[in-house]
């Protein structure tokens, strides 16, 4: 079975969102084995981090153990964004041969340099800027909204 993994920068809080992630994992589990990895900010709590030291360390982290040949997808609010319809094409060429997909959100501070290097695409979700936890959600739908569209179901409509 395909694989698709989020890796993103802290934690969700709110019992909405998590519940709602979660529907989205069940709803995609006929199509993807599907993960999502919380990871810790890099600040750790500081009241006026170092950003550049701070997206430094969090990228180490986002990046830690992706296999080389996986396909990366660095969710950015400068990206690429792209049409439900054309996103499921792509999803389907990123998987092809069984590759990995994963997909990196950063923490409040953007992302470095270094995890934009390694990203195969820069993708946004939107030009407007979303709360992290809300990200991961619209991400999980889009995903699910994809793999529906490649299978021919009316979900995507």
């Amino acid at each position: 079975m395909n694989k698709i993994i989020i890796r993103a920068i802290g934690r969700t809080v709110e019992p909405w969102q998590k519940q709602a992630a979660n529907m989205y994992l069940n709803r995609l589990r006929p199509y993807f084995q599907t993960e999502i990895i919380e990871l810790p900010e890099g600040h750790k709590g500081a009241a006026k981090p170092d950003i550049e030291r701070t997206k430094n360390a969090e990228a180490e982290s986002l990046l830690k153990g992706i296999p080389d040949d996986a396909f990366v997808v660095a969710l950015d609010q400068v990206g690429k964004q792209s049409r439900s319809s054309d996103f499921a094409t792509q999803i389907s060429s990123w998987n092809e041969g069984g590759k990995t997909i994963i997909f990196l959100i950063g923490g409040s501070w953007g992302l470095s340099k270094d995890v934009e290097a390694r990203a195969n695409l820069n993708l946004s979700l939107s030009s407007m800027t979303l709360p992290h936890s809300l990200a991961r959600i619209i991400l999980l739908e889009q995903i699910y909204r994809a793999a529906t569209i490649q299978t021919g179901k009316t979900y995507h409509k």
